[in-house]
């Protein structure tokens, strides 16, 4: 689950700077990955930043917004757009949308403008984002069914074996062979192999991924895996940290062999064959086969699972949608009894590695942990309904929690830096708009966070900071009273004597006095 790139194109530097320093921290679910100045500056970054959204102003020297967006739409025509424009362009923006623009914003714009028309943009994004990964689900699951038949020297169209061999050419192939005395112990039946087959591919592709390597894994046999990678792509540390993992998840050793460069693809049968027999020992309690081609769509599938779940609790979460959240995970738990016991299992564990995919991608980035969303504890073959679905509700009880820590964490960011904001600036106006503007928050909702983290209001919270220091100048100074107001920001003395009374019941002159026969 990647997160959405934008380009902004705007002549005015404030400006630009501005809706940059708005969308920064990636809060609002997107990265500013470029900017420019016009049209034509634009045109020359599309094809280096493919961003996925653009947002563009209208009137700008050399190439305007409007000449900008055809342009763009005949090498780009589903590449999300949002159009800047002042109220003097209305008409201009109204024929940009005709153009294909998502919406536009209307400059001044506000903290809350800009969330809303990129919440709506998010919307858009993470729709189209699980369309395309639908889309290479499906050449996934044919790509797999062509390598796995010229495997298992199984028909297939002849068509294909020189896509396959091209495919192929100059990466390199492992035989991952779980080793068959642990299976056998362990007595896995067929619905067990499913689910083992499932959590050790995630394992493995987790370990691919945090060291950067693009391979395909296939299953091939219900034992047996092949991994297609780069040449010197599987160095000898993520062999050994995929044999580890292996054993510590699963209690399954692996015997992982390399099968050389990718031959054509009428030598790879014989190829698998040659490499499979250096370990393979025959135990009579391991489970048929069956249909190994049947095997390796479901596990594509369940993985898929896993990537649609991931998109939907991050758009979800982006977009601030936590209501939508919360249904979410109440339906995925609502239909988890619905299916059998071994779709059920899948299922939870589905769920399980999509939520802590999500902890760690978007609660701790930071997280280095290769397997970070992989549970330590996964469901067991023996577990009864009622055992999966209490398993579940914990793990979906720990993301909420974890959910709702980041979110405590990310606001009390915000109070810190609006209280330091008011301890440098109590002196002087001091107006609520201000420390809103200053932590890039809309003002409305900047005073409810406030309040609901600090128990006070705005003003009433400044106005108390206000009369503490006065009181600490009057117990500690010989400052005048109209100094002493002027010093807290207070332009009239009048004034600040009475809001000194409400808050210590007695006039400024009445709390030095106390304080000096105490």
């Amino acid at each position: 689950m990647r997160i959405g790139r934008v380009l902004i194109v705007e002549d005015q530097p404030n400006f630009r700077k501005g809706l940059m320093k708005m969308l920064e921290g990636r809060e609002l679910g997107w990265e500013v990955v470029g900017e420019a100045g016009n049209g034509q500056d634009a045109l020359a970054l599309l094809d280096e930043l493919k961003p996925d959204l653009v947002l563009t102003d209208i009137r700008m020297p050399i190439m305007d917004g409007i000449e900008f967006v055809g342009h763009l739409r005949q090498n780009h025509p589903e590449m999300l757009v949002i159009i800047l424009t002042g109220y003097k362009n209305f008409e201009y923006a109204q024929a940009a949308v005709r153009h294909g623009a998502l919406d536009f914003l209307t400059k001044p714009c506000t903290e809350q403008d800009v969330r809303q028309v990129m919440n709506k943009a998010s919307e858009r994004f993470y729709v189209k984002y699980a369309q395309q990964q639908k889309q290479q689900m499906q050449l996934r699951l044919q790509q797999d069914q062509e390598l796995r038949a010229a495997l298992l020297d199984l028909p297939y169209e002849k068509s294909t074996a020189a896509r396959l061999t091209v495919g192929l050419a100059g990466r390199e192939l492992w035989l991952l062979q779980m080793n068959s005395e642990d299976l056998a112990n362990k007595a896995y039946g067929k619905s067990d192999m499913s689910l083992l087959q499932f959590a050790f591919s995630n394992i493995v592709e987790e370990l691919l991924s945090v060291a950067g390597v693009e391979a395909q894994l296939l299953l091939v046999e219900h034992d047996s895996f092949v991994l297609v990678s780069a040449q010197h792509g599987v160095d000898e540390s993520l062999q050994d940290a995929i044999q580890s993992a292996s054993f510590e998840y699963l209690k399954i050793r692996l015997h992982m062999i390399s099968m050389g460069i990718g031959p054509s693809a009428n030598e790879l049968a014989d190829l698998y064959n040659l490499t499979k027999g250096i370990v393979y020992v025959p135990v009579n309690s391991l489970p048929e086969s069956g249909s190994e081609t049947g095997s390796g769509i479901m596990l594509s599938l369940n993985q898929a699972r896993v990537r649609e779940m991931e998109v939907q609790l991050m758009s979800a979460i982006l977009v601030g949608q936590e209501d939508s959240l919360q249904l979410l995970l109440d339906r995925v738990l609502a239909e988890l009894p619905l299916s059998s016991p071994e779709e059920m299992r899948i299922g939870a564990l589905s769920l399980s590695i999509a939520l802590l995919g999500t902890i760690q991608k978007q609660f701790d980035p930071e997280d280095n942990n290769a397997l970070a969303r992989i549970p330590n504890e996964m469901p067991q073959t023996h577990w009864t309904s009622e055992d999966v679905l209490q398993w579940t509700a914990e793990q979906v009880k720990n993301f909420l929690q974890q959910f709702n820590n980041w979110q405590a964490a990310k606001s009390d960011n915000l109070i810190e830096r609006a209280v330091k904001y008011i301890e440098e600036h109590y002196n002087e106006e001091c107006r609520l708009t201000d420390v809103a503007s200053h932590i890039h928050l809309n003002p409305s909702y900047f005073s409810v966070v406030f309040k609901k983290a600090t128990g006070e209001s705005f003003t009433r919270f400044v106005t108390r900071f206000r009369m503490d220091k006065a009181a600490l100048l009057l117990r500690n100074t010989d400052m005048k009273i109209f100094e002493i107001a002027s010093a807290i920001g207070f332009d009239e003395p009048n004034y600040f004597t009475n809001v000194f009374k409400q808050q210590f019941q007695m006039s400024p002159k009445e709390y030095r006095n106390g304080r000096a026969t105490s």
